[in-house]
């Protein structure tokens, strides 16, 4: 585990026992499941070999790789507080905790589908609209709990974060695509897992006098 997210993990692990909240929360660290594979979301500082040559986004097989980390942000235009609720319809950002870069898509080719590609972009002082995507979900839940099966959908483009089985061989031998479509199908369906969840701070009690 390299330096900067063992220091982000014992930092929100000191702060707070967010072990017990059910909600996801702006500033949550997660991981998320791809609903019909069962592999999560996945970064690593590795560029693809063609379309945008930005750093790859894949699906993982297994639940204990810290690449696979990803935090829940708000956007420039619409920042949220750490613990506050995501609801339905909210634009957010993922960040991927290990490098820092966004959660991206944009109109260049996924490399074995040929559907939108989806990759990593920017940093802490560099994002763009491109990062930026709508979470929905189709349970009556007023915010987003750890058991809904949500979508995220790219905000620039209309297109659905999506996976599927078709695999990579190297450098990333295994891992799956994972790219955008216009397709709302189970394809489109992300669950949150393993992570640290950050509850709404309560209101300061004050003393009567």
């Amino acid at each position: 585990m390299g330096v900067s997210v063992t220091v982000l993990f014992w930092c929100c692990l000191a702060s707070i026992a967010a072990a017990t909240s059910s909600e996801v929360t702006c500033g949550s660290v997660l991981k998320l499941i791809h609903e019909t594979t069962s592999f999560r979301l996945h970064s690593h500082d590795l560029p693809y070999g063609s379309g945008s040559q930005q750093q790859s986004v894949t699906g993982f097989p297994k639940g204990d790789d810290t690449n696979s980390y990803w935090i829940v942000r708000g956007t420039l235009d619409a920042p949220c507080k750490q613990g506050a609720a995501i609801v339905r319809s909210q634009q957010l950002r993922l960040q991927h905790a290990p490098t820092r870069r966004w959660l991206h898509s944009h109109l260049h080719q996924s490399p074995l589908s040929q559907n939108q590609e989806v990759s990593a972009f920017g940093g802490d002082d560099e994002s763009d609209t491109g990062d930026v995507w709508t979470i929905e979900w189709d349970s009556r839940n007023k915010s987003w709990e750890r058991d809904t099966k949500v979508r995220f959908k790219h905000v620039d483009t209309g297109a659905f974060l999506l996976s599927h089985n078709r695999k990579y061989s190297n450098p990333i031998h295994g891992q799956q695509e994972v790219c955008a479509k216009k397709d709302k199908g189970k394809g489109s369906l992300w669950t949150a897992a393993e992570g640290i969840y950050f509850s709404e701070p309560s209101p300061p009690e004050h003393d009567e006098l």
